[in-house]
């Protein structure tokens, strides 16, 4: 037989405020999951905007011609991106 184990004991505490103890851990960890989520949404969203943005300085470099219309295709990809980054955001974050 191993040995007896003294458990921690928490002190005495109400149905009500126990159960408002729970509401606030939950409430938390769901607003952790939300900045996690928004988090790794806007990293994906940069990571997606500079290979956009390596891909038309290659391209510029390719045919110089086409440098202002490359330009304004990024920029306008790369808003797009923020928008829709933007958008996820404010849908979960409230």
């Amino acid at each position: 037989m191993g040995e007896i184990m003294r458990r921690q004991s928490l002190p005495p505490m109400s149905r009500r405020a126990r159960s408002a103890l729970i509401t606030v851990a939950e409430e938390t960890q769901i607003e952790q999951a939300g900045s996690r989520a928004i988090s790794a949404v806007a990293e994906y969203a940069m990571s997606e905007i500079a290979y956009l943005k390596r891909t038309q300085v290659e391209l510029e470099k390719a045919c110089p011609d086409a440098t202002e219309a490359l330009a304004l295709i990024a920029n306008s990809a790369a808003m797009a991106i923020a928008r829709s980054v933007n958008r996820f955001g404010q849908e979960i974050g409230g």
